[in-house]
C-alpha cells in the first residue's frame, strides 16, 4: 500500500477520536541510497511514508511527530531529541551518570560537569565498550580537567577496560566523546560524585580528617602521633587511671583505643534514667579523670507527634488524687499532725537533655485544625516508669471529621480497559490521581503507560472515576462522576526505566462537577521547594481489594516521614535494590511511631498531600508528591522507603499541560 516517493507531499489525516484534520508534511521519502524506505502505521489515521531514520531509537509515531519533528518515538539512554541524535550538555549536580548506549557511525558529544566551588569531581567508569586502537584514535571518550576542549587532557579511553577512577583539580570536567564511520560497539556508563580532600582518607593510624577546604585538610590524630597525616609517633606511655564508682542508676564502662591503651571512660543510665552532664571522661596523662562524673535523672522521652498536632508542656506538678487518708490529713485532727513535720522545701530540678522531660511533667495535645479528626488522648504524663501515660495522639481528617475532607476530594481513581478475550473487555483499577482542576487529573506517568515505554496508552483505554468513597460503586452510585478521557500528556523527560520525571497529567472531556465530594487539589506554590523532613499524608486507592472489607471498603490512607535521599539510597543498597534518587523525587517512610494507617504506599499508586496555611476548608492540602516506586516483597514493612514523584519540580509543565 505504499505510494511512490514524492517530494514535498502532504498527506491529510483525520484522527477518529479528536475529529480534527492534521496535516504532514513530508518534505523527502528517499533515503541514502536513493531508495525509497519502508511504509511505517500511524494510529488512527492512513499510510505514509517513513522519511526519517531513528538510529538511536525506535519508531512510535503520533499525531504530530511530523510538525513538531519528533520522528522517533524513544531514544536509547544518553540520546534525546527528535531524530534522537543529540547528546551531551551541562550537567550541575552533586552526583549523577553519564551514559551513551549503542552509538552511531561519526557522532560526537560534549558534556560539561560542574560541582560547587570548591568542591572537585569524582569520575568512574562502571562499563566502557568502544572499538579498540592502541592510541584510541577511532573511537574514544577523552576527559579534560576544565570546562572546554583547551583544558588540560586527563586521559583518553577506547576498548572494553574500565580506566582507574579520576578527578579533577577544580569544580568541573569536560568529556568529549567522537566516533568514526566504521564500527559500532556497546557504549560507556560513567557515574560521578562531589569530592573534597578528604573522600580518600588520608589520616594514618586512626586520625580523624578534618576538612578546611576542598583541597586542604588537617588530620586530628590520636594521642603518641603526629605530622600532617598521623604518620609520625610512638606507642604512648601506658595511662592508669583508678576506676570512678558507677553512677546511681547507671553503670559504665572502659573504651580502649589502638593498641589497648585505655583512652576513655563511657556511662550509661539505666531505663527509665536520663544521663545529665557529659557521658564520656577521658584519662588524663596525670591518671585522673577528665571532667566530672554524671548523674541518672529518672526522666521520659517527648512523645513523637504529627505536625498537624499542637502541643503545650507543662510543668512537673504531683498529682493531686484523693484517696480515704487524704480525708483524715484535710480534717482539723490531719492540719494539726501536719503541722508537727518540717516543711520540705520543693525539689530543685536537674537540666535535662533536648527532648527529655522530669517526673510528673504533662504535656497536653490538640489538633491544629478544627476540620481534624483528634485520636488518643488529649493529656499524657511522665510516669515513674519512664512511659507516658494514656494512649499515642495522632490528627487526621480522616472519617469524622467535618467539611468535604471525610471524602479526599481531590482523589480520582484511575482505571484501565484490556482485552481478556476476543470480545470481553475487563475494566481495573490500577492506580490513583490527584483532579487540580475541572478537566485536569495529575498521576504517575507509569499508570497511564505501557511498562518500560514512554508513550501514554489509548485514551479510550483509561477511565477517570471522582467522587467515589468506597471502592463498590453500588455504595456511591449518586456521588460518582465517570469522566471520558479526551488526551494523555507525558513528561518528555519521563524514564520508565529509573522512573524520573514520573508525570503525566490526563485530560477529560467532561468537566467535573464541584461540589462536597468532589473538589481539586492545590499545587506547591514553589517550584524551588524543599521539603526533606516533616510528615505527610498519603491517599490511593490499592489495586488488589481487600475481601475482608468486602463492599465497606475505602480509600487507604496513612502518614508518612519525609527524609534525605541518602538513607533512603543507603537502605535500598542493604535490600539488594540499587537506586538513585534523582532531584524530582521524595523518599518517605511509614514508621509506626507517627500514627495509624492501613496504607502500603509502595503497593498504591496513591498521591502524597500536605497541609497548606489556609482558612479555607476546602483548600487544607496541597500536592506533594505521586507514588512512583518501591519494594517488591510481598510484604508492607513500614520502615521501608517509598519514593515519590516531587511534584513541585513540576508545576509549570502541569499548568501548561492544563490548557
Amino acid at each position: 500500500m505504499c505510494r511512490g516517493c514524492c517530494e514535498y507531499d502532504v498527506i491529510r489525516c483525520k484522527c477518529p477520536l479528536q475529529g480534527t484534520p492534521v496535516g504532514y508534511a513530508v518534505p523527502c521519502c528517499r533515503n541514502s541510497a536513493n531508495e525509497c524506505d519502508p511504509c511505517i502505521y500511524h494510529q488512527g489515521c492512513s499510510i505514509f511514508e517513513n522519511c526519517k531514520r531513528c538510529n538511536n531509537g525506535t519508531w512510535g509515531p503520533r499525531d504530530n511527530f511530523f510538525i513538531n519533528g519528533e520522528f522517533c518515538a524513544e531514544c536509547r539512554p544518553g540520546w534525546s531529541g527528535g531524530d534522537c541524535m543529540k547528546c551531551g550538555g551541562v550537567i550541575r549536580k552533586q552526583q549523577g551518570h553519564l551514559v551513551l548506549e549503542s552509538y552511531p557511525n561519526n557522532a560526537r558529544c560534549e558534556w560539561t560537569i560542574q560541582v560547587d566551588k570548591p568542591f572537585t569531581i569524582d569520575l568512574r567508569f562502571m562499563m566502557l565498550s568502544l572499538e579498540f586502537h592502541h592510541s584510541c584514535r577511532y573511537d574514544y571518550v577523552e576527559v579534560r580537567d576544565g570546562d572546554s576542549l583547551n583544558s588540560r587532557v586527563i586521559g583518553r579511553f577506547c576498548g572494553n577496560n574500565r580506566p582507574l577512577p579520576l578527578q579533577s583539580s577544580g569544580n568541573s570536567l569536560h568529556i568529549l566523546f567522537v566516533s568514526d564511520g566504521y564500527k559500532n560497539f556497546d557504549g560507556f556508563f560513567a557515574t560521578f560524585q562531589e569530592s573534597s580532600a578528604c573522600s580518600s582518607s588520608p589520616c594514618l593510624h586512626d586520625g580523624t580528617c578534618i576538612l578546611d577546604s576542598s583541597y586542604t585538610y588537617h588530620c586530628a590524630c590520636l594521642a603518641g602521633y603526629t605530622g600532617k597525616r598521623c604518620e609520625h609517633g610512638e606507642l604512648p606511655v601506658e595511662r592508669v587511671c583508678t576506676l570512678p564508682p558507677r553512677p546511681a542508676h547507671g553503670d559504665h564502662f572502659l573504651v580502649y583505643g589502638p593498641n589497648d591503651v585505655l583512652i576513655a571512660l563511657q556511662y550509661l543510665c539505666h531505663k527509665p534514667y536520663e544521663i545529665r552532664g557529659s557521658s564520656q571522661r577521658t584519662c588524663l596523662p596525670n591518671n585522673t579523670w577528665s571532667g566530672t562524673a554524671p548523674l541518672c535523672t529518672k526522666a521520659c522521652r517527648e512523645p513523637k507527634v504529627s505536625e498537624l498536632v499542637k502541643q503545650r508542656v507543662l510543668p512537673p506538678q504531683a498529682p493531686s488524687r484523693k484517696t480515704p487518708v487524704h480525708k483524715l490529713y484535710s480534717s482539723a485532727l490531719g492540719q494539726q499532725l501536719q503541722s508537727l513535720s518540717p516543711t520540705k522545701a520543693p525539689p530543685v530540678l536537674s537540666q535535662l537533655p533536648k527532648g527529655f522531660h522530669h517526673l510528673y511533667t504533662h504535656i497536653e495535645y490538640e489538633c491544629a485544625s478544627q476540620f481534624y479528626q483528634h485520636a488518643g488522648s488529649s493529656r499524657r504524663t511522665c510516669l515513674k516508669t519512664g512511659k507516658w501515660s494514656g494512649r499515642h495522639v495522632s490528627c487526621s481528617p480522616g472519617e469524622g471529621s467535618r467539611g468535604p475532607l471525610a471524602h479526599w476530594p481531590w482523589l480520582a481513581a484511575i482505571y484501565r480497559r484490556s482485552t481478556k478475550d476476543a470480545e470481553i473487555k475487563v475494566t481495573k483499577l490500577v492506580c490513583s490521581g490527584a483532579l487540580v482542576n475541572q478537566r485536569s487529573v495529575v498521576v504517575a506517568a507509569h499508570c497511564v503507560t505501557e511498562l518500560g515505554k514512554v508513550y501514554p496508552l489509548d485514551a479510550a483505554k483509561i477511565k477517570v472515576v471522582v467522587g467515589k468513597h468506597y471502592r463498590d460503586d453500588h455504595r456511591d452510585s449518586k456521588g460518582l462522576q465517570h469522566l471520558r478521557v479526551a488526551s494523555i500528556v507525558v513528561h518528555p523527560n519521563y524514564d520508565p526505566n529509573i522512573l524520573d520525571s514520573d508525570m503525566a497529567v490526563i485530560k477529560t472531556f467532561d468537566k467535573a462537577r464541584i461540589g462536597e465530594k468532589v473538589l481539586p487539589l492545590c499545587l506547591s506554590e514553589s517550584q524551588e521547594e524543599e521539603l526533606t523532613s516533616g510528615q505527610g499524608l498519603v491517599t490511593g486507592w490499592s489495586p488488589l481489594p481487600d475481601s475482608s472489607l468486602g463492599s465497606d471498603e475505602r480509600a487507604r490512607v496513612g502518614l508518612v516521614h519525609l527524609a534525605d535521599v541518602v538513607p533512603c539510597e543507603q537502605q535500598y543498597a542493604r535490600n539488594g535494590v540499587p537506586v538513585s534518587v534523582t532531584d524530582n523525587m521524595l523518599c518517605a517512610s511509614q514508621k509506626p511511631d507517627y500514627g495509624p494507617s492501613n496504607i502500603c504506599p509502595s503497593d498504591t499508586g496513591g498521591v502524597l498531600v500536605l497541609p497548606a496555611d489556609s482558612e479555607d476548608q476546602t483548600r487544607l492540602w496541597k500536592l506533594l508528591g505521586l507514588v512512583s516506586f518501591g519494594y517488591d516483597q510481598g510484604e508492607c514493612d513500614p520502615d521501608l522507603y517509598t519514593v515519590y514523584t516531587r511534584v513541585a519540580n513540576f508545576k509549570d509543565w502541569i499548568e501548561s499541560s492544563m490548557k
